[in-house]
């Protein structure tokens, strides 16, 4: 096979199997090299590269900001820039957002080549980029080039909503799977591709911080992924987490109570999400959602629309909820869709006919579609011999928590039991919906703690109590023996909820993080009641 020459130039043009010349060995200033394999000539040597090669070509990104260089990077080849100090590699430059010399200096020990920092650092013992007051032009630049490299070889899809962003993502992932794509689904629970959870080093965040998701996306790209769906939050996206990173499909699922004092108030909170907007190519929202109607009206890219409205794109049609299984039905283009799953409730009807219409905006065929499953936390049965329903799910919000006790109450046949808190440091005025909510769908609301954070617990549940029927309410401040005293009471047939923390492994209480799980709880229980543990057992 024959090979082209290209020789050392400003071009950022590399095809697979070219010849690339260069006359030294520093190639710190070399344009980007895009393919796997190539041939890198050093004055006459070959030398195979088999391993992505990138070069952050420093000068392009800085080109026309006012900046700084302390130091001596003629000869530094800057592969990836890094936030987080654990994150550090060789080779790296750590990115510094508060300056704190702790993290500087752990980002040294770990490697790093230089320190980019909008303030001079005193006696800092690599080359500092000192960039004052443009920094967020820097990062656009570097979203930029990720997709220009990266990103551009698969479809981006952003799901924002105050309920059902990590339903909706987890379902989007499923149906693609079923239609053979290979997926990563970003997001509360984690980094999943293809349905296995990857441990990359990252934070936790809803929506991950900007430098943790340019490293998913490149990650993505060398495991041949089609399509990455992430969770937008209202709160990443004002942060501008996603910078100008391109969307192929943004989804707007609704509007809720939730972190409305964060943001202050009901309208900046909508601003925020709206923000996802810009950076998307297309829409899919949810035309029973005022909120998410008005956002498809106003917007001037193309919009799929999902709902109970006979001219969507995607109707959801009426069904009987009585049942505990049902057959959630859909209507597409005249054709009818059927998807037989354990019922869920309207709202995760709703968050599946979501999924469908991302499918049908990015035009893929829907061929047969399997029954989906709920990711986890998310109204999640726990098997137990005792007969008693026990279900987990996430729901921390009124409208969340109003969905899923509906769910259960349709088609509850005794009690419905539900142990819920809310969190402290956080959006006070949903307190009292929540309790209003519990307790006009359940036989009896155990109020206890969630994430108390620094509130006194006291200070949360009174909140709590202004909106509740306070004849329905027992109040037990130990989440573990709350959710105890509802399994005790629960008979066979009845049902329990155990609401708010779903798939979380701790507990914040003050300025600690304890280990806790709503899951490990009601095991131990069932196991002590079947006599595979004893109340001497230090985990019972």
């Amino acid at each position: 096979m024959s090979t082209l020459t290209i020789l050392h130039s400003n071009t950022t043009i590399l095809l697979h199997n070219h010849n690339f010349i260069h006359f030294t060995r520093d190639i710190s200033n070399t344009p980007f090299i895009r393919y796997k394999e190539f041939i890198l000539l050093y004055a006459g040597i070959q030398e195979w590269c088999r391993e992505w090669i990138i070069i952050y070509p420093l000068k392009e990104l800085l080109e026309g900001l006012q900046y700084q260089i302390i130091g001596n990077l003629a000869c530094v080849k800057i592969n990836r820039c890094i936030d987080h100090s654990k994150q550090i590699k060789e080779g790296d430059v750590f990115v510094s957002q508060t300056n704190d010399r702790t993290y500087i200096e752990e980002a040294i020990q770990r490697g790093a080549i230089a320190v980019l920092t909008e303030v001079y650092i005193h006696d800092c013992s690599v080359p500092q980029i000192i960039i004052p007051i443009e920094m967020n032009c820097f990062i656009q630049r570097i979203s930029t080039i990720s997709y220009e490299l990266y990103g551009k070889k698969m479809k981006t899809i952003g799901i924002t909503g105050t309920n059902g962003k990590t339903t909706v993502a987890s379902f989007i992932g499923q149906l693609l799977m079923q239609q053979s794509k290979s997926v990563c689904v970003i997001g509360t629970l984690g980094v999943f591709v293809n349905g296995q959870k990857i441990e990359l080093c990252l934070r936790s965040n809803t929506t991950l911080p900007f430098y943790d998701f340019i490293q998913v996306v490149k990650y993505c790209y060398e495991q041949n992924v089609e399509f990455i769906i992430l969770e937008a939050s209202s709160q990443g996206l004002l942060d501008q987490r996603l910078s100008n990173y391109p969307i192929d499909v943004g989804v707007f699922l609704n509007i809720g109570k939730d972190h409305i004092e964060f943001h202050g108030g009901m309208v900046p909170y909508k601003k925020s999400k709206e923000l996802l907007v810009l950076q998307s190519k297309k829409l899919v929202v949810n035309d029973d959602d005022s909120w998410c109607k008005s956002v498809g009206n106003r917007a001037h890219i193309p919009v799929t629309r999902f709902g109970e409205n006979k001219k969507n794109e995607v109707v959801y049609q009426n069904i009987d909820y009585t049942n505990e299984n049902v057959k959630y039905r859909f209507r597409i283009s005249n054709e009818e869709l059927q998807v037989e799953m354990t019922n869920s409730g309207y709202y995760n009807g709703m968050n599946l006919a979501a999924a469908i219409a991302v499918l049908v905006a990015l035009r893929i065929p829907l061929r047969e579609i399997r029954t989906v499953k709920l990711p986890k936390g998310r109204l999640e049965r726990i098997n137990n011999k005792e007969g008693i329903e026990v279900l987990v799910d996430y729901a921390h919000t009124p409208d969340a928590l109003e969905a899923s006790l509906s769910a259960i109450s349709a088609y509850a046949k005794q009690n419905v039991f539900v142990v819920f808190g809310c969190g402290g440091n956080r959006d006070k005025q949903k307190r009292k919906w929540m309790g209003e909510v519990a307790t006009k769908f359940s036989t009896k609301a155990i109020i206890t703690n969630d994430n108390p954070r620094n509130e006194h617990p006291d200070d949360i549940i009174n909140d709590i109590m202004c909106g509740a029927d306070k004849g329905k309410v027992i109040i037990q401040k130990d989440r573990k023996q709350a959710i105890i005293l509802a399994l005790s009471i629960a008979k066979k047939g009845d049902i329990v909820l155990i609401a708010g923390k779903g798939h979380e492994q701790e507990q914040i209480i003050e300025d600690s993080v304890v280990p806790f799980s709503d899951h490990e709880v009601i095991r131990n229980y069932f196991e002590e009641l079947d006599g595979l543990m004893t109340k001497k057992d230090p985990v019972a």
